[in-house]
């Protein structure tokens, strides 16, 4: 049973199908400078949070796992907006519209309303854009083992997998625990190797650390691109931790004194209906 569902509708609609490498296309020698020029044969791709953009050097490139931990209304509402812009077309930054997303929610902070608002300034359809999210919550820490090891690679056309709080309803540290994230961790490496999607993970930060994700080595070391956001009293930072190319760097963006306010345009009070 499927367990993934339209971010509109709530259900599955007819799939697409999209041609992707098969493992003998993966499983093959290719020089060092090859590989360097199709990494830069594809623009990046934004996140939507220009901070972040900055760090990577312009966004997401295709063939990484992605993990962006910390504060979790930012890397979450990145989550949000990057479901928005990889639905553009190639020519203006996107993966194609009409592609699939896969967003498994460990943090119960889906928000049709932000999507669609996000959609709207990007002059994209919301109710295409929503059409085109499937989504699988999980409420527990079994629910997301199941879905990530089992149900994950049970689909079929998504080019970009957004999976939010990972490690959110890890309760303890136990042997079982770790057991279950690698088993988790092999589910993901098996769509990788099947339909090999975009990937962006989020996690918490582990409470006993400072710079250190919640699921400790065994999530970082699964990411190859690692973004650590603290969200300070008068400041945000986002710092480059890991990335194969790029040097580790900081970014500070510094918050208003005072919010600014303009009720006159505001689109606070505009409701879902008025976009779909």
């Amino acid at each position: 049973m499927n367990v993934f569902k339209r971010g509109f509708q709530k259900t599955v609609g007819v799939m697409h199908f999209y041609f992707f490498p098969t493992l003998d296309h993966i499983m093959q020698f290719d020089s060092g400078f090859k590989v360097h020029k199709n990494n830069n044969h594809y623009p990046p791709i934004p996140t939507g949070n220009i901070a972040i953009d900055q760090l990577l050097k312009g966004g997401y490139c295709r063939d990484l796992v992605y993990l962006l931990y910390g504060d979790e209304v930012i890397v979450t509402n990145t989550l949000f907006t990057t479901s928005v812009i990889v639905q553009k077309s190639s020519s203006n930054g996107g993966l194609g519209e009409g592609i699939r997303v896969a967003f498994v929610d460990g943090m119960n902070r889906f928000n049709p309303y932000n999507i669609s608002k996000f959609a709207v300034s990007n002059k994209l359809s919301p109710r295409k854009v929503l059409e085109n999210i499937i989504i699988a919550r999980a409420f527990t820490w079994d629910q997301m083992v199941e879905l990530l090891e089992n149900q994950l690679t049970k689909l079929e056309d998504v080019k970009v997998v957004l999976i939010s709080g990972i490690t959110n309803l890890l309760q303890n540290y136990e042997k079982q625990t770790f057991e279950d994230l690698l088993r988790i961790i092999g589910g993901i490496k098996k769509i990788l190797s099947k339909t090999n999607p975009l990937i962006i993970i989020t996690a918490p930060l582990h409470k006993s650390s400072f710079f250190r994700p919640k699921g400790g080595k065994i999530l970082s070391h699964f990411g190859n691109v690692l973004v650590l956001v603290n969200n300070e009293e008068r400041y945000v930072e986002y710092t480059l931790i890991q990335h194969p190319f790029l040097p580790e760097n900081r970014i500070i963006k510094w918050k208003p004194r005072i919010a600014k306010r303009n009720l006159a345009k505001s689109s606070k009070n505009t409701t879902l209906n008025t976009w779909i």
